[in-house]
C-alpha cells in the first residue's frame, strides 16, 4: 500500500512521489493528515541550513487529522477522533524524561525533522503524543497549533504581574502568539514591534497596545518603549526574530531585574551584553518547546480567548508544496501560515 508525499531529497530538493504506507507498531496509530503548517524550520532544513538528518525525508512536524488504525498495545482512542500530534518524541527512561523535561530528551526525535512527518497523506506517531483537537477548531487551526504551543510553554517560564509591560520583538506567527499570550496572562501593556503592516494590524487585533513600525520609527524604537515605561525599560522582553540587532535590543530595553525570552533562533553565533545581562541582573530564558502546556493551549484556544484563524492565510495540496515553501519564504500576498491539505 503506498501514499502520495512530499519528500525532502537535498538541499533546494523536495518532491512529490508516491511511497509507503506506513504500519503503526505498539502503542502507535496511523494517522490521516488533514493539514501540516508549513514552518521555518522546514525551509531552513530544506535550503540546507540545518543539518538534523540526511536526505530523503518527509518534512512536516505541525500536523493535525483523524485517527485511520490503531496499533497493538493502544487504549482510549477510536478510528476516526480528530488530534493533533506532539512531534517531539521522548524515551522517558533518560536523566531529563524522569525529571519533567522530555523536551530536553537526550534519546527521542522529532516527527518531520529527524523521523518522517506528516507532509503526507499520511504519519505515524506514538498514542501518548496525541490530543484531541477540540471540535469548534479546524484542522487548519490544529496543523499550526505547534507554533502556538511552543510560545504558550515560553510564556509558562515568565511571571507577568497585571502592572508589567511587556515588549515582543517580531510579528511572525510566534510573535504574533506571544502578544495574545502575554494578554492572556495579565500583562497591563503590551508592545508589539515588526516590519509588516498587515502582521501588525493582526496584533493590535491580539491586544497589543503599542504598534511600532520598526521600517517606520527605526532607531526611535528605544525612544518609545522609555516613553511608554517612564523610563524604566519593559518588564518582561520577547525576542521572536533572530537577528543580531533584535537579540540586542530584547536586553537594552527590557528595565533592571526584567525578565527575557529568547525564541527566535539565530543562524549563527550572535554575541550578548554581557555587562547589560550582569548589571541589570536580569532573568533569562531559552526556549524552543514546552509538552506540558499542549491541554492548556488547546483549551485556550477553544474557549475562544486566544485564536489561531488569523494566522493560517493560505492553503495549499501536497503538489503545490513548493508553492507554499516560496509563499511563507517571500511572504507573498501577506502569507503568515500556510498549511498543506493531503
Amino acid at each position: 500500500m503506498t501514499m502520495k508525499a512530499i519528500v525532502w531529497k537535498g538541499k533546494d530538493n523536495i518532491v512529490f512521489e508516491e511511497v509507503p504506507t506506513p504500519v503503526p507498531g505498539e502503542g502507535e496509530v496511523l494517522v490521516s493528515v488533514r493539514a501540516a503548517g508549513v514552518c521555518a524550520t522546514d525551509i531552513h532544513i530544506i535550503r540546507g541550513l540545518l543539518n538534523f538528518r540526511n536526505p530523503p525525508l518527509i518534512l512536516g512536524h505541525e500536523i493535525a487529522g483523524d485517527i485511520e488504525v490503531i496499533g497493538p498495545g493502544v487504549d482510549g482512542w477510536q478510528v476516526g477522533d480528530r488530534v493533533v500530534v506532539e512531534t517531539s518524541i521522548n524515551c522517558g527512561t533518560c536523566w531529563f524524561c524522569r525529571r519533567g523535561m522530555k523536551h530536553l530528551c537526550n534519546w527521542g526525535y522529532d516527527i518531520g525533522i529527524t523521523h518522517n512527518g506528516g507532509w503526507a497523506e499520511y504519519v505515524l506517531a506514538p498514542a501518548r503524543n496525541l490530543y484531541r483537537l477540540p471540535e469548534n477548531l479546524t484542522y487548519e487551526e490544529g496543523g499550526i497549533a505547534e507554533s502556538y504551543i511552543c510560545p504558550a510553554g515560553a510564556i509558562g517560564n515568565v511571571k507577568i504581574s497585571l502592572e508589567d509591560t511587556v515588549l515582543v520583538l517580531g510579528a511572525g506567527p510566534a510573535g504574533l502568539s506571544f502578544v495574545q499570550l502575554a494578554r492572556a496572562a495579565g500583562a497591563g501593556k503590551i508592545i508589539l514591534v515588526g516590519t509588516r503592516a498587515e502582521r501588525l494590524k493582526i496584533g493590535r487585533e491580539f491586544g497589543a497596545d503599542v504598534i511600532l513600525d520598526a521600517r517606520a520609527v527605526k532607531d526611535m524604537v528605544w525612544d518609545r518603549v522609555m516613553e511608554e515605561t517612564e523610563g524604566r525599560g519593559v518588564d518582561v522582553s520577547i525576542e521572536a526574530v533572530g537577528l543580531p540587532e533584535t537579540i540586542l535590543q530584547s536586553v537594552q530595553l527590557v528595565r533592571k531585574g526584567g525578565q527575557v525570552i529568547f525564541y527566535g533562533c539565530p543562524s549563527g553565533l550572535v554575541g550578548l551584553p554581557i555587562t547589560d545581562i550582569a548589571v541589570k541582573e536580569l532573568t533569562m530564558y531559552g526556549t524552543s518547546g514546552q509538552p506540558h502546556f499542549w491541554e492548556r493551549a488547546l483549551n485556550l484556544l477553544s474557549s475562544g480567548k486566544n485564536t489561531l484563524k488569523p494566522l493560517v492565510t493560505h492553503s495549499f495540496t501536497l503538489e503545490q508544496a513548493k508553492d507554499a515553501v516560496t509563499w511563507m519564504e517571500e511572504k507573498r500576498d501577506g502569507c503568515i501560515k500556510a498549511v498543506l491539505i493531503p
